[in-house]
């Protein structure tokens, strides 16, 4: 397109702006563009080419009316849409870096410059540029990027003649500047002062600056962690996500409602309500942790531009600006960045009931839970099934070597089950684990008809051992395929009833999983009454 441009001021046609847009001279038949036509009009009567000095009368005195070049625009434009979208975008965006400066231009303070004249030795935005230029001898002028401007000389303020070569470093000096030549150095006010050349301590000064741009990135990084760490809590507690911790709690806590009578349908809407509160002033609260780390966030991108623009600063200016920069960067660094702990992003609810029957949110309540019984008697099985692992997606059962501990949230307990072998030879060592435990849960295979004796056996040496004290026993019989009691069921409760300590006994099922659930809460009661707080 460079062999497409009007002669007068050496610029291309163009099809889109209107300055360049071609413009014929009826007179003599030259063609020239719209901004030359305005320059070289007469009073907006007639226009003198500048060829052959014809003149060409101006239809109603407007440049406008001037005829159009259209065969010329007609080329132009296939030419424009033969080169890549990507040439095009670069074209648009040539002048990105020099933006950066955010230098105003001589012409219009209100315009950013982008453009510098070696000749004028100003400052042009792209517009300013071609209308001061625009005459065949400013036209000739050298024009290059701001970025490629020729780095200026820096003379001395006292020794004119003399160019600054040095920075000085001597701390107790308190000249206006720091900047030095020769004769400041050897003869004037920083003699014998420490100095270094102004080339290094401009790249001193660079290279601190791009740590600072490096450590703004790192806690950039871990902000925009903690905001989408925020943003998975907020989609996790907000009303409506049926895969959320807030749907599940407010399904425990109606389920909490439907094991009582009809009547108490009012008090579980004011539940369901109360939970709703807690998880909007949870999500209020975290919205307000992400707008303060966005504001930071911003802060930190806007210190990060200030510093890319001090880094093709002169080396002047960047010098004159050296405690401002550093300070900048300095305090933004050292910020405080507190991001949410892992307890405030949790999306498990803890709740309890009052005796009045009123949720109340509150923190969880650890509990150790040790399961007992004999090898194979189900134990591993009634944890996965808590767990809500499918049973039969799960390995053949295999003995338990040594214990496996798996943490069971129901309602405000985080229940820590331990989950003991009861192979013969690891029996001995149960009273390593329940003499710290808040509940036993003691396991016996329903089906293992030749077991019974020998489970009641085991049962009684540990209720019979004065580490359990007054820990809760509770004892779950595991019926798996849930058939009828028979004789040998019957011999079975009748031991177990004739036991001399307190225990409480339940029917369950692993591989369905009924009746788990039942022992679950009567254990939380348990532990409530014990605990001295209300039951839920």
């Amino acid at each position: 397109m460079n062999e497409y441009g009007c002669n007068v001021c050496n610029e291309e046609y163009s099809a889109r702006d209107p300055l360049k847009c071609p413009r014929v001279l009826t007179g003599c038949g030259h063609t020239i563009c719209h901004s030359c036509a305005m320059t070289i009009a007469a009073r907006n009567i007639s226009i003198f080419c500048p060829f052959d000095r014809t003149a060409t009368q101006i239809p109603g005195g407007d440049i406008k009316n001037l005829k159009k070049n259209f065969a010329l625009l007609e080329l132009l434009e296939k030419i424009y849409e033969g080169i890549p979208d990507s040439e095009k975008l670069i074209k648009i965006d040539k002048f990105s870096k020099e933006r950066l400066l955010n230098l105003e231009c001589d012409e219009n303070s209100e315009h950013v410059a982008v453009i510098y004249c070696t000749v004028c030795d100003s400052n042009f935005c792209e517009r300013c540029s071609e209308l001061s230029h625009s005459t065949n001898v400013l036209s000739k002028h050298r024009r290059v990027p701001l970025t490629e401007k020729p780095a200026p000389v820096i003379h001395c303020r006292l020794h004119s003649s003399y160019i600054v070569e040095f920075v000085c470093k001597e701390v107790s000096c308190d000249n206006e500047s720091p900047l030095m030549c020769l004769m400041c150095r050897d003869y004037g006010r920083h003699k014998g002062h420490c100095h270094v050349l102004i080339d290094i301590e401009v790249e001193d000064l660079r290279e601190k600056v791009r740590e600072h741009l490096g450590e703004l990135a790192r806690q950039s990084d871990v902000v925009n962690t903690a905001l989408s760490n925020i943003n998975n809590t907020i989609h996790e507690l907000s009303p409506g996500e049926e895969d959320g911790s807030l749907e599940e709690t407010k399904q425990e806590v109606r389920n909490h409602f439907h094991r009582l009578r009809a009547a108490l349908e009012r008090e579980e809407a004011d539940a369901v309500d109360t939970v709703d509160r807690y998880a909007r002033n949870r999500i209020d609260n975290l919205l307000t942790q992400k707008e303060r780390l966005e504001a930071f966030s911003t802060k930190i991108g806007s210190t990060c531009v200030t510093l890319q623009q001090a880094l093709i600063m002169e080396k002047a200016k960047i010098l004159d600006r050296k405690d401002d920069l550093l300070a900048l960067a300095e305090s933004t660094a050292a910020e405080q960045t507190s991001v949410p702990d892992q307890s405030q992003l949790s999306t498990r609810i803890a709740f309890s009931f009052s005796n009045d029957r009123k949720l109340h949110i509150g923190d969880f309540i650890e509990s150790r839970v040790v399961l007992l019984g004999l090898d194979g008697a189900g134990k591993t099985s009634i944890v996965r099934r808590l767990k809500k692992v499918r049973i039969d997606a799960v390995m053949a059962p295999h003995p338990t070597s040594g214990f496996n501990i798996e943490t069971i949230h129901y309602k405000n307990y985080r229940l820590n089950f331990w989950d003991v072998g009861g192979l013969p030879k690891l029996r001995h060592l149960w009273k390593h684990y329940y003499s710290n435990a808040q509940a036993i849960f003691y396991v016996i295979d329903g089906h293992a008809v030749e077991r019974f004796t020998e489970a009641i056996k085991e049962l009684n040496k540990v209720m019979s051992d004065p580490l359990v004290g007054t820990c809760p026993v509770f004892v779950g019989i595991n019926r798996r395929d849930g058939s009828a009691l028979n004789g040998h069921m019957d011999a079975l409760l009748s031991q177990l009833e004739t036991l001399p300590f307190q225990h409480h006994f339940h029917f369950c099922d692993a591989a369905t999983g009924s009746g788990i659930d039942q022992i679950i809460d009567q254990i939380t009661i348990c532990l409530s009454r014990l605990n001295g707080t209300c039951p839920v």
